[in-house]
C-alpha cells in the first residue's frame, strides 16, 4: 500500500486559532437556533496530542475509545433525518437502490457477479480536504469502476494525509483481500494536449492475472463517514478470480483531478489548459454539466452515516420551500489555489433579498471565527437572530491557518461533512469557489439554479436574487427565470432545411455535363480554409468543367464537424451513373505533383449508390449553392463525380494552378510560389479577384451569422469606414507563416487615429492579444475598439479553437469575424485563411490592407495617407494622436489622484549628492504587523553611528526615506533629536503613495489580489514593495535626475530592518566606483529555485547569452543590503530584462520577489569581476514571524574588521534565540562558502576567513562552495 505517514510537522502548540473551553466567549454562539444545545466536546476531547509522553498518550487513547463509544450511541438517538418531506430538494439523500436497504457485514458472494473486478478507491490526492477527497476523488473514481464495469470499493489509505486521521483510522487489524493480481490501468493522452494531460483509460493485463493476497492497514477512514458505496466485503468468494485494481498517483491526480473529461472539478484550477477549463464559458455554464454528472452518481452510491445526517438535520432542520432556507458558505483560511477571498460583508445584500422575498433561516457555514465576529459585531439584529451555525465549539481559523491544522482530522472530517450536508438542506445558497460548496451542490442539484456564485464576474445582483426567491418560493422554476437574464446563444439560432423536404426542379442538369458533389474539405483544415480555400476551389473546378456543384460535406472535416449539429439525417442516392471520373493532372514544372484534371470517360459502367450521411454542414451556415437535389430527374443520367479529399488536399488547394491560394502552404514549392519575384500584393491579386467572383456568385450566409456580424460590427450607409485587424495567435501552422504580437500594429493603429479614424474591430484566437492591446495600447483605442465581446472561444495560450468548444460553435464565430471584418475598409492581418476570406467578401481590402507577413507591405506613413483617402479626411489637419493621448492619460491620472512624489527635505539649501542610501519604511508592516517606526529608528541609529558620521561620509550621500503617506516632518524632528541636525541636513522623505511608482502595471489593474498566491499573507503593499525595489526604483532616480538635476552613481539599500552593527571607516561609494563594481551585496539565500519558469523564457526569448548562466542552487543576493551602479541598471540590456520579468506578472501573481530578480539582473549582465561581496562588517537582517516571535529567515553574520564581532552575535544569541525559546543554525563558513569569486579578499585575509554565523531559513548555508558566487 502506498503510505504516506504523518507528513506534517510537529509544534509546540497543537492548537493555534481554537478554544476548547465551552466556556470561552465567541460571537458564533449567538448564531443558533433553539433546538441546538449539543457541543461537540466528544471529539474535542478525544483529540491526541501531537507530543506528550508515552502515559499521556495512553490517557488519550483510552479517552477516545470511551467518547467513540459516546458519540456512536449520540448518533443514534439523536432527532430523525428524514427528508423525503425536503420541499422541493431533489435527491438531498440518495435511495437505497443499490443493495438490500441493510449494509452487509459480511460477504454476498455475489458481488463480483456480472463485474469485471473490483476497483479499489485507496487515495485522494495529498493535499485535498474533507470535500475534495471524500466527493471530488471518490465520484470522478466511481465514475472510472462505471464506464469499465468495476465495482468500486473505497478503503482509504493515509495519502489522503488532510482527511487521514492517526489516532482514529489507523486503529484495527485492517483486512486482507484474496482476489487476481496483473492487471493495470491504462493512461489515455489527448493529442497536442497539455505536457501533463494523461487520465485514467481501460484497464490492461501487464502480466498474466495471478492469485495476490492483498492487506490494506487501518480501518479504510470512509465508514466513519458514510456507508458502504457497494455490498463488496472481502472474502467474497465471486472475486477470487477477478483482478483488484486501483490508479497510481498520477492519474488520480491531476488525472481525475483535472484532465478526466467525464469527471467533475469544482473550480477552474490554474493548471489546467482551456480545453478543460474553457474560459470563453461563464463559470456557472461550465460547471453545470459536471454538477448534474456528480449529482448521478452521488444519488446512486453515497450515503452518510446516520450521526452525520442527524447532526445535519439537527442545526438546520426542517428547511423546506414552506420554510425557506438560505445557505451561505464564506470560506477565509488557507483559501488560495486562484480563488478569491470573499469578504463577509459581500452576502450580507443578499441575505437581506432572501428575508425580504420572504425567505426563513440562514445556515452560515464558516471555516473563520473572524467571519463569526465581525457577523455579530455588524449584521443587523433582524438578520443575525435568523442565522444558525454549528455553534461555537468548532474548529475554526483565527488566521490564515487551515483548519485541518488546528484540530484533528477526524474532528475537521466530522465537521466539514456536516457543514455539506446542512448547506445541501437549503433551498438557496451563497458562495464562492470551494469543494465544499461543490459537494452541497451535487447532493441537492436544485442548488444549481438557486445558487449566487460571488466569484462569478456575471451572477445575478442582489435585486434579482431577491426576484428568484419569490419566483421559487411561489412554485416558479429557476431554470425558467434564468434563461429569462441570460443572453440567448446566438449560434443556437439557426435553421437548416432537411433534404427530405427539397423538392427537385427537375431542371437542375439540364445543360450541365454532370454533377460534382463537394464532399471533402481536408481533415485538418479550419472553418475559413475549408470553406474559402477548399470548398471555393472545387467551385471554381465545376465552373471549369461545367458541372453542376453541390455541397454535401462529410466528417472527415473533422475540425468543422459537429455531430451535435452536423450529424443528424441519412440520405440514399441511387442510380448513379459510373460513365466518368475525375483525372489527374501533373504540374510541367513537377511531374510528381498531382492535381485533379479533367472529367473522363470511365472504363466502368452500371449505376452505384451514394450514401450520406448528416446534414453536409454547409447548409448549416450558407444556402445551398445551387438548386440541384438528388433524385433530380434531369441529373439521373449524369455522372455524380466528388473529388477525392488527398486530392483537395494538397492537390487541389496547393498544386493546382488554376486554384485560389491563402498563403504559401508548406507542400507547396517554392518555385511555383511568386515564380517571377513578383510582390506578395500582386501576386495575391489575380486570385483574389477570382475569389471574390465565386464568393459573389456562391455564398449567401444565413441571417443567423449576418446578425450577430451586423450586431458586433454595426456598418451602415452614414457610418464612417472602418479598421479590421485580424490577428490569428494560438495554432498558427506553416513554415511559411509566424506568429507575431499585436505591438507590430501599434503604429497602425496611431496612423489610422491620426487620419481621423473612429472604430477599429479586432478579431483574435487569443485572449492574451486583446488583453495586451488593452494594456498596453493607448487609452484612446479602448473607446474605438469592437470585438465580439468576452464570452468568445479564444485561446491563452497555444491550444487552438477548435480543441476548446464544439465545432458549431467555433464556426459560427470564425464566420461572424470574417463577415464583421469584411464590412470594414481598411484591414491590418498577417498569413490566414481568415484573412483573404474577409478580402474575397470586400475586394476593396486587397488595396487597402496591411501584411506584416509581406517583407513589401504597406508603410506607417502610406497606410495613413490611405487611411484619409477612405475616410475622406484628406487636406484635413491630423488629429495629434499623441496630445489626445496624453490630455486622456491627464484625466486618467487625475482622476485617479496620480502625481509627482511629494519631498520633504532635511536641509533645503543643501546640495544633492552623488549617491543616496535609499530605505522603503512604514509605520506598520503590512505583512508581518510589526512596529516598523521603532525598528526604522533603531536601523538608522546603527547607521548614523557605524557609517554616516564617521570620516564625513555624509558628505557622499543623501539619505532618502521612500514611504507611502507615512512620515511628515514631525518625524523628521524627532530623527533629528536622537541623531542630530548632521543627521537631518542628509535626510529626505519621498512619498510615492500617489505617483507612478506605486501603481500596479496595466496588466493587473483589473485584477483581484485574491487570486494571487499566497494573498493576503503577503499583501498588496508587500508585492509593491517588490516590484518597486526590481522595477520602479530604476524608474524613480531616472525621472528624478531629469527633473532636479541630481544624476546619481550608486545607490545603497538598507531595510528598516537591516542592522549595521560594526564601522565602516572607508567610503562604500568610492570603494564601489573606484574598483568599477556594478554591484556589491553581503549575505547570500538560495531561493533561486522559483526563477526556473521566468529563466527558462527569458532564455528562449531569443536573448543574449548571459555572461553567468543560472544554477538554481546557486546564492541568490539577499538584497536587503545592496549597492548598485544605476547606470548599470538603467541600461538598454538590462532594462530590456526587467521588461520582460515585469511583464510576465510573477512578482503580483507568484510572489516572485526582488532578490530573485536583482540575482538573475546581476548575474546575466554584470561581468564577474563586477560584482563585490562585502564581508568585512558584521550586518544583521531578519525576518520574525509574529506568532511565535521568532526568526524564520536571515539572521546575522560577522565581518572579519569587526573586533567586537563576537559580543555582538552572543547577544543577538541570546536576546533572538535563547530567550524567545527558538532555533537557529551557527554556523563558521570560511572562505570557499562566502562568493570566493566575488568577495575580494585583502591578501592577510585569504586562507583564514572563518566568520560566526547565526541564521535561520536558505540564508548562509554552509557547504555550497562555488555556488556561494
Amino acid at each position: 500500500m502506498l503510505s504516506r505517514r504523518n507528513p506534517r510537522p510537529s509544534t509546540e502548540k497543537s492548537v493555534s486559532g481554537h478554544s476548547l473551553s465551552p466556556n470561552k466567549p465567541n460571537a458564533s454562539n449567538l448564531f443558533i437556533n433553539g433546538n441546538i444545545q449539543h457541543r461537540d466536546h466528544v471529539l474535542a476531547a478525544a483529540r491526541l496530542p501531537r507530543q506528550g509522553t508515552v502515559r499521556q498518550m495512553i490517557m488519550a487513547v483510552s479517552v477516545m475509545v470511551v467518547c467513540l463509544t459516546i458519540l456512536n450511541l449520540h448518533g443514534h438517538t439523536s432527532i430523525s433525518s428524514n427528508h423525503n418531506d425536503s420541499g422541493g430538494n431533489k435527491s438531498i439523500l440518495p435511495p437505497n437502490n443499490l443493495w438490500h436497504d441493510k449494509t452487509p457485514q459480511s460477504p454476498t458472494h455475489h458481488a463480483c457477479d456480472g463485474y469485471n473486478g473490483i476497483y479499489h478507491i485507496e487515495k485522494g490526492d495529498i493535499g485535498g480536504a474533507a470535500g475534495t477527497i471524500f466527493f471530488q476523488f471518490v465520484i470522478g473514481q466511481i465514475m472510472w469502476a462505471e464506464r469499465y464495469n468495476f465495482k468500486p470499493w473505497v478503503y482509504l489509505n493515509n495519502v489522503s494525509d488532510v482527511i487521514y486521521d492517526e489516532e482514529v483510522h489507523g486503529k484495527g487489524e485492517g483486512v486482507t483481500v484474496n482476489m487476481q493480481q496483473g492487471m493495470e490501468i491504462s493512461y489515455v493522452r489527448r493529442p497536442m494536449g497539455h505536457r501533463r494531460d494523461a487520465y485514467p483509460g481501460a484497464p490492461f493485463n501487464a502480466t498474466t492475472l495471478r492469485p495476490h493476497t492483498y492487506h490494506f492497514d487501518g480501518d479504510g477512514v470512509w465508514q466513519n463517514y458514510f456507508e458502504p458505496v457497494s455490498d463488496f466485503v472481502p472474502g467474497d468468494k465471486s472475486c477470487v478470480d477477478k483482478p483488484l485494481v486501483t490508479m497510481d498517483i498520477y492519474l488520480v491526480t491531476p488525472g481525475i483531478h483535472g484532465f478526466a473529461p467525464w469527471a467533475p472539478r469544482c473550480w477552474r484550477y490554474h493548471y489546467l489548459p482551456d480545453y478543460i477549463t474553457k474560459p470563453h464559458l461563464p463559470i456557472t455554464e461550465w460547471l453545470e454539466p459536471q454538477r448534474h454528472a456528480a449529482h448521478d452518481v452521488l444519488k446512486r452510491y453515497i450515503r452518510f452515516q446516520p450521526h452525520i445526517r442527524e447532526r445535519a438535520e439537527h442545526i438546520n432542520p426542517s428547511c423546506s420551500l414552506q420554510n425557506p432556507c438560505l445557505g451561505i458558505h464564506i470560506r477565509q483560511s488557507d483559501k488560495a489555489a486562484g480563488r478569491r477571498q470573499i469578504q463577509t460583508d459581500e452576502f450580507l445584500p443578499f441575505v437581506e433579498a432572501f428575508l425580504q422575498a420572504g425567505g426563513k433561516w440562514v445556515y452560515l457555514a464558516t471555516d473563520s471565527h473572524k467571519v463569526m465576529q465581525h457577523i455579530q459585531a455588524s449584521w443587523p439584529r433582524h438578520v443575525k437572530k435568523v442565522i444558525r451555525s454549528m455553534g461555537d465549539d468548532v474548529v475554526r481559523s483565527n488566521d490564515f491557518q487551515a483548519v485541518f491544522d488546528i484540530g484533528s482530522h477526524h474532528r475537521t472530517n466530522t465537521e466539514i461533512l456536516t457543514e455539506i450536508l446542512a448547506l445541501s438542506q437549503c433551498q438557496f445558497l451563497i458562495h464562492g469557489l470551494s469543494a465544499v460548496t461543490e459537494s452541497s451542490i451535487w447532493i441537492n442539484v436544485d442548488l444549481h439554479d438557486n445558487s449566487v456564485n460571488l466569484e462569478d464576474p456575471g451572477h445575478l445582483n442582489e435585486s434579482d436574487f431577491g426576484e428568484l426567491v419569490r419566483h421559487v418560493v411561489k412554485g416558479g422554476n429557476a431554470t425558467h427565470f434564468l434563461v429569462q437574464k441570460r443572453p440567448p446563444k446566438w449560434w443556437t439560432l439557426y435553421e437548416t432545411k432537411p433534404l427530405s423536404d427539397m423538392i427537385p426542379s427537375n431542371m437542375a442538369c439540364k445543360e450541365y455535363n454532370g454533377i460534382l458533389h463537394i464532399a471533402h474539405a481536408g481533415e485538418k483544415e479550419g472553418i475559413a480554409s475549408s470553406f474559402f480555400t477548399s470548398v471555393l476551389n472545387q467551385l471554381i473546378y465545376a465552373e471549369k468543367y461545367n458541372l453542376k456543384p453541390w455541397i454535401f460535406l462529410n466528417e472527415t472535416s473533422r475540425h468543422i464537424y459537429d455531430e451535435d449539429v452536423h450529424g443528424s439525417g441519412k440520405l440514399l442516392y441511387r442510380h448513379t451513373p459510373n460513365s466518368m471520373t475525375i483525372s489527374e493532372s501533373m504540374r510541367e514544372e513537377h511531374t510528381s505533383l498531382a492535381f485533379p484534371g479533367p472529367p473522363l470517360p470511365s472504363t466502368g459502367r452500371g449505376h452505384s449508390t451514394v450514401r450520406l450521411t448528416g446534414n453536409g454542414i454547409w447548409q448549416t451556415y450558407f444556402e445551398q449553392v445551387s438548386d440541384f437535389v438528388p433524385g433530380d430527374d434531369s441529373c439521373t443520367e449524369k455522372p455524380f463525380l466528388s473529388i477525392s479529399a488527398g486530392m483537395v488536399v494538397p492537390g487541389l488547394n496547393s498544386l493546382a494552378p488554376w486554384s485560389v491560394k491563402a498563403w504559401q502552404y508548406d507542400d507547396l514549392p517554392d518555385d511555383l510560389w511568386r515564380p517571377n519575384n513578383t510582390t506578395l500584393q500582386s501576386w495575391l491579386e489575380p486570385m483574389r479577384r477570382k475569389a471574390s467572383n465565386v464568393v459573389k456568385r456562391w455564398f449567401r450566409f444565413h441571417p443567423f451569422i449576418i446578425n450577430r456580424a451586423q450586431e458586433v460590427n454595426p456598418v451602415n450607409e452614414t457610418s464612417l469606414p472602418c479598421l479590421a485587424v485580424h490577428l490569428r495567435n494560438t495554432g498558427k501552422y506553416g513554415i511559411h507563416r509566424e506568429k507575431f504580437p499585436p505591438k507590430k500594429f501599434q503604429e497602425y493603429f496611431n496612423a489610422f487615429a491620426r487620419a481621423g479614424g473612429k472604430d477599429i474591430y479586432i478579431a483574435s484566437d487569443s485572449i492574451w492579444t486583446l488583453e495586451y492591446i488593452d494594456e498596453q495600447f493607448s487609452p484612446v483605442f479602448k473607446r474605438m475598439i469592437r470585438t465580439q465581446g468576452n464570452h468568445v472561444v479564444r485561446s491563452s495560450w497555444k491550444w487552438p479553437t477548435h480543441m476548446l468548444e464544439k465545432h458549431h460553435r467555433t464556426n459560427s464565430e470564425t464566420l461572424v469575424d470574417i463577415l464583421a471584418m469584411s464590412k470594414c475598409q481598411l484591414l491590418l492581418h498577417g498569413n490566414s485563411a481568415v484573412s483573404e476570406a474577409a478580402i474575397y467578401l470586400n475586394l476593396d481590402l486587397h488595396n487597402h490592407s496591411v501584411n506584416w507577413e509581406d517583407p513589401d507591405r504597406m508603410s506607417v506613413g502610406k497606410f495613413e495617407n490611405v487611411s484619409r483617402q477612405v475616410l475622406g479626411t484628406v487636406g484635413q489637419l491630423p488629429v495629434d494622436i499623441d496630445a489626445f493621448e496624453k490630455e486622456l492619460v491627464r484625466s486618467i491620472s487625475t482622476e485617479n489622484g496620480l502625481e509627482k512624489p511629494r519631498i520633504i527635505k532635511g536641509d533645503d539649501k543643501r546640495q544633492c549628492r552623488k549617491n543616496a542610501i535609499v530605505y522603503l519604511a512604514q509605520k506598520q508592516h503590512s505583512s508581518y504587523g510589526r512596529d516598523s517606526f521603532g525598528i526604522l529608528l533603531e536601523s538608522l541609529k546603527l547607521l548614523n553611528q557605524n557609517y554616516l558620521s564617521l570620516q564625513n561620509h555624509r558628505d557622499n550621500t543623501d539619505l532618502m526615506i521612500f514611504h507611502t503617506a507615512d512620515f511628515k516632518k514631525e518625524d523628521m524632528d524627532l530623527m533629528e533629536s536622537l541623531m542630530g541636525s548632521e543627521f537631518r541636513s542628509v535626510l529626505y522623505f519621498v512619498d510615492i503613495s500617489n505617483t507612478t511608482y506605486w501603481q500596479r502595471p496595466p496588466w493587473h489593474r483589473k485584477e483581484n489580489p485574491l487570486s494571487w498566491y499566497a494573498f493576503p499573507l503577503f499583501s498588496e503593499g508587500y508585492r509593491k514593495m517588490m516590484h518597486w525595489f526590481a522595477i520602479d526604483i530604476w524608474r524613480f532616480f531616472k525621472d528624478h535626475g531629469e527633473a532636479t538635476g541630481c544624476n546619481y552613481d550608486y545607490i545603497m539599500r538598507f531595510d528598516e530592518d537591516s542592522f549595521l552593527h560594526s564601522a565602516v571607516e572607508y567610503d562604500l561609494f568610492d570603494f564601489m566606483a573606484q574598483n568599477h563594481f556594478n554591484y556589491g551585496f553581503r549575505l547570500c539565500a538560495y531561493e533561486l529555485q522559483v526563477t526556473q519558469r521566468i529563466w527558462t523564457l527569458w532564455r528562449a526569448s531569443n536573448s543574449p547569452l548571459p555572461v553567468r548562466d543560472i544554477d538554481l542552487d546557486m546564492c541568490g543576493v539577499y538584497n536587503n543590503f545592496f549597492i548598485a551602479r544605476l547606470s548599470f541598471f538603467q541600461s538598454r540590456a538590462v532594462q530590456r530584462f526587467l521588461k520582460f520579468v515585469d511583464r510576465q506578472g510573477l512578482i503580483y501573481r507568484r510572489r516572485l520577489g526582488d532578490l530573485m530578480i536583482h540575482s538573475l539582473t546581476v548575474y546575466a549582465f554584470s561581468p564577474p569581476e563586477k560584482i563585490h561581496r562585502f564581508l568585512d562588517f558584521t550586518y544583521e537582517h531578519s525576518t520574525i514571524e509574529k506568532k511565535t516571535g521568532c526568526v524564520v529567515w536571515g539572521g546575522i553574520q560577522a565581518g572579519y574588521n569587526d573586533l567586537n564581532a563576537t559580543a555582538t552575535l552572543e547577544e543577538y544569541m541570546q536576546k533572538k534565540v535563547i530567550q524567545a525559546g527558538c532555533t537557529a543554525n551557527i554556523t563558521y563558513p570560511t572562505e570557499q562558502d562566502l562568493s570566493p569569486t566575488y568577495q575580494h579578499l585583502p591578501s592577510k585575509w585569504q586562507g583564514r576567513l572563518k566568520l560566526e554565523t547565526i541564521m535561520a531559513g536558505k540564508v548562509e548555508l554552509p557547504g555550497m562552495g562555488l555556488l556561494s558566487g
